[in-house]
């Protein structure tokens, strides 16, 4: 399955709740980032990463929409949002960017980019709203370092 394949499958096995399909898209030993500090967020493994969905509690359907997706070589980039009603009455709308790195066919990375201000304002749960975690970094490959003098509010740069 070409790594394009392999983003829609693991889409249309998330939505649908398919925990064993979407569990065999997985390479066993898969690196999984969750972009944010809160207690379910960072790098873990496929155990960690399918306990921390749990914390999503739903009351009824789910609804996933995918923007652009962009695919190149073993990577595929895509955008989307979603809608549903928590239980509690809440309603929960984000908005992702994912990044999934696929070799022969299962996913060997995973990254997830989610507006988690919006889930901490949506979910009342200690794996939400507890502790944070330390700042992971996000890259396992750095291609390029800059340093320099930003532009930065109340700074004044001529060009």
């Amino acid at each position: 399955m070409s790594p394009e394949a392999v983003a829609t499958a693991w889409v249309e096995a998330a939505v649908a709740g398919d925990a064993a399909g979407l569990r065999s898209l997985f390479a066993p030993d898969c690196r999984i980032f969750v972009a944010g500090d809160m207690p379910f967020c960072g790098w873990m493994d496929l155990d960690a990463f399918f306990a921390q969905t749990a914390v999503l509690p739903l009351d009824g359907p789910i609804v996933f929409e995918i923007g652009d997706t962009v695919a190149q070589g073993e990577r595929v980039w895509f955008e989307a949002q979603s809608a549903a009603k928590l239980v509690g009455g809440a309603d929960y709308r984000n908005i992702y960017i994912f990044q999934l790195q696929v070799r022969d066919g299962r996913i060997i990375e995973y990254k997830e980019f989610g507006d988690t201000l919006h889930v901490w304002r949506t979910i009342d749960d200690p794996r939400v709203r507890g502790e944070p975690i330390a700042r992971q970094p996000l890259l396992t490959n750095v291609t390029r370092r800059l340093v320099g003098n930003a532009i930065a509010g109340g700074s004044v740069h001529e060009a």
